[in-house]
């Protein structure tokens, strides 16, 4: 059945409930980042593979929106189907909402999933619908998808104490101390990240996040878990139990929440909580909105979760090292593509038995292809590496010891003088963060400004964010934290994030680097208490691009003991042909 054929059978359903036009987001019942393969409704009904966007049809039209990372894969996925590309942020195309409103008569009704709609996403729609019906309990997807793919029932297991450093019943104590300061009796967490995080458990149910598919309920009293219980072993049953979390079926999370007495107040993330859950709780029911307090709370790691964050950069630096050393090799062969070396570097951290999974999709882009910032080599079309200009490799993982994320940039030969150029720009975008000294509590927005500035200085700019907070083992973005034009989120101690500037060139060229890095005390006085970064990433920054005279002797100084550091770090681990390339990459400038 081809995609003409599936909105077809769509629209037969929606004529018979008279419906204007269905709605199918990216989304799951928790929207999460990444969806596992039974909830790519939007993928189905749309044949588009990219991460974000949104569908809408109507008994006239096919459309769907998405960001300019995916214009390009868009149209082509798009191209033998009825469906429209919305680019979003291009002047002259409305976003969704505003074209409900220019082409949804006033009376019109306009139909989602529920169970797959954040309440955020319902009540900006609400509000801008005037006297138009939405109706949310409209799941068409599930009537036309006949060959569904099903939900993954690999089995739970345990992040120890010696990993994470806190216990359930600690962080119970913790939660439930917030809620009673803020009067709330109960807080209903829809967010699997979340969820493992505080009850120190992990899974399988996501690509890239281990994570379980699972709602959860805390009283002042009783903690409850909604999980598909085939999942849960008898050694993280009995550790639940031990630790006073009572276990219930996924689907029962309903009737717990319209069990709870009226007048009581719940608290919930209107970003992480969908619409049939939230219709679930009685009107009598007080309810406060805002970001889960658990995400507040795993955002500031424990010192044994830094710690082992540090082991799992260890692990990755070696497994680096190892790929661009061979990578190098390699590209003199002329017998390497994209793909091949985001495979290698796979295979190369499976090596240690610590590791789980990759953090994400390996971003592996050689010349041109680096200026496409989410750009996934494919098996059609991955361009074959060469020994001259640069290769963009973003990559991550989870071990048990924690998650990695980070970004080198490495000259395989002959570099353009305008590429070395735009290399050392990024190089003290990034060099800015590092040597910089802060107020405690800042926010995202002025770091970014910090780092953006020697680009903004030379009248360039990147159209990402500059840094994300990191999970542990549980998401690789991870929130409130980001350092970006828009945020307001407080930096404090002990919080991680990423560090990664870029500068991309259409046709040419892109360049970004990235550390982890963490929240670090530098002083404290009568002005006040002053933070730093701290890297927790250890991988050679490639000096062979770097315009020296660019650069201040603050920003030489940092950059030459930072390659030392790694050398340190790293070169126990190896030997032959790649302790040379290690020592090779980690000279002085």
């Amino acid at each position: 059945m081809n995609i003409n054929e599936r909105l077809e059978k769509l629209r037969n359903l929606m004529r018979e409930r008279n419906i204007d036009a269905y709605i199918v987001p990216t989304s799951d019942p928790h929207q999460s980042e990444y969806l596992s393969d039974y909830y790519r409704t939007r993928e189905f009904i749309s044949g588009f593979t990219g991460s974000a966007g949104t569908a809408l049809i109507t008994m006239d039209e096919a459309l769907l929106w998405t960001d300019s990372r995916y214009f390009l894969q868009a149209a082509k996925e798009l191209k033998h189907s009825e469906y429209k590309l919305m680019k979003m942020g291009v002047e002259g195309v409305p976003n969704l909402i505003e074209y409900l409103d220019e082409n949804i008569g006033e009376f019109g009704k306009i139909a989602f999933d529920g169970e797959n709609f954040s309440v955020k996403a319902y009540k900006d729609l609400s509000e801008s619908m005037g006297a138009r019906i939405l109706i949310s309990d409209v799941d068409y997807i599930s009537q036309i998808w006949t060959d569904r793919p099903g939900l993954r029932k690999d089995k739970a297991w345990l992040m120890e104490d010696k990993y994470a450093g806190e216990s359930i019943s600690e962080k119970l104590l913790r939660l439930r101390n917030i809620m009673a300061d803020n009067g709330y009796d109960y807080t209903f967490i829809g967010s699997p990240e979340d969820i493992c995080y505080f009850l120190n458990i992990r899974g399988n149910d996501i690509d890239y996040n281990p994570v379980l598919l699972s709602y959860s309920l805390i009283s002042k009293d009783e903690a409850y878990l909604c999980i598909d219980e085939e999942k849960i072993p008898g050694e993280v049953r009995d550790y639940l139990e031990d630790n006073g979390v009572k276990l219930y079926a996924y689907e029962s999370i309903f009737k717990l929440l319209n069990n709870i007495p009226g007048k009581n107040r719940i608290f919930l993330d209107p970003e992480r909580t969908n619409v049939a859950i939230y219709d679930s709780i009685n009107s009598n029911v007080k309810v406060s909105l805002g970001t889960n307090i658990t995400t507040d709370m795993k955002a500031i790691k424990t010192d044994v979760e830094i710690e082992n964050i540090k082991k799992a950069y260890i692990k990755d630096g070696i497994a680096l090292t190892k790929f661009f050393a061979w990578l190098e090799v390699g590209a003199k062969t002329g017998n390497l593509n994209e793909l091949l070396a985001s495979k290698k570097l796979q295979d190369l951290r499976k090596e240690d038995e610590s590791y789980i999974e990759d953090s994400f999709e390996t971003i592996a882009g050689y010349r041109e292809n680096a200026a496409i910032v989410h750009y996934a080599p494919q098996a059609t079309g991955s361009k074959t590496i060469k020994n001259e200009g640069m290769i963009l490799v973003d990559s991550g993982a989870h071990y048990k010891e924690g998650t990695t994320d980070i970004t080198r940039t490495v000259a395989l030969g002959r570099l353009t003088d305008q590429e070395k150029t735009d290399y050392t720009l990024v190089l003290k975008s990034f060099l800015s963060l590092f040597l910089a000294r802060f107020k405690d509590k800042i926010n995202g927005q002025r770091l970014d400004a910090i780092a953006k500035y020697p680009l903004w200085h030379a009248g360039k700019d990147f159209f990402h964010g500059t840094g994300h907070g990191v999970g542990f083992v549980l998401t690789v973005h991870e929130g409130p934290q980001r350092i970006s034009e828009r945020d307001d989120s407080e930096f404090v101690e002990n919080m991680t994030t990423s560090i990664e500037p870029g500068l991309y060139i259409e046709n040419s060229h892109g360049i970004r680097i990235e550390n982890e890095a963490y929240v670090k005390r530098a002083m404290e006085n009568e002005f006040g208490k002053f933070n730093q970064f701290e890297s927790l990433t250890y991988v050679p920054i490639d000096i062979r691009p770097i315009k020296t005279e660019m650069l201040n002797r603050d920003e030489i100084d940092w950059l030459n003991e930072y390659n030392k550091t790694c050398f340190e770090k790293l070169s126990p681990y190896l030997e032959g042909a790649e302790l040379e390339y290690l020592k090779e990459s980690c000279k002085a400038i």
